[in-house]
């Protein structure tokens, strides 16, 4: 139990953040006490970025490796489709938030991982009757959990 909590044995741990595989860092358990399916999982690979996204109820979860660094989402200019954009610390490692208005709120907390970030992304599930959430509270909490289980960057 000490070694789960250390962050040694977790899964998708391995030295290099920029190694980490986001699919497999939460375990179903973790991911059915989140709120989500375990087995609506699918693959996510976009340019730079690869992970996975899962769907529950009343939102979908996204958890990536993205190939751009928090510290060059800081200096990025804020486009229209930003509705928030904060500098914070994930458990006191740095990171971004932000939220876009895509039709059903999303938002993606960034942590920094060296070389590269790794992303929490949660929005709202689509369709009529769709409660409200808050999706950067949430993506937050998803990113409290997982900080832990990574590699500090360098290390």
């Amino acid at each position: 139990m000490a070694l789960v909590a250390a962050g040694c044995g977790s899964p998708g741990l391995k030295a290099d953040p920029s190694k980490i595989d986001m699919c497999t860092i939460l375990t179903d358990q973790e991911l059915h006490g989140l709120g989500v399916t375990p087995d609506s999982r699918r693959p996510v690979e976009q340019p730079g970025s690869v992970g996975c996204a899962w769907l529950g109820p009343s939102f979908t979860l996204g958890l990536e490796r993205d190939k751009d660094t928090v510290a060059s989402y800081k200096t990025r200019q804020r486009g229209p489709a930003f509705i928030a954009f904060t500098e914070n610390t994930v458990n006191g490692r740095a990171g971004v938030r932000f939220a876009v208005n895509d039709g059903r709120t999303a938002c993606e907390q960034l942590i920094d991982g060296g070389s590269v970030s790794l992303v929490v992304s949660v929005a709202r599930a689509a369709g009529p009757g769709s409660p409200a959430s808050d999706s950067c509270a949430r993506a937050l909490r998803i990113a409290q959990l997982i900080e832990p289980r990574l590699p500090k960057a360098g290390s």
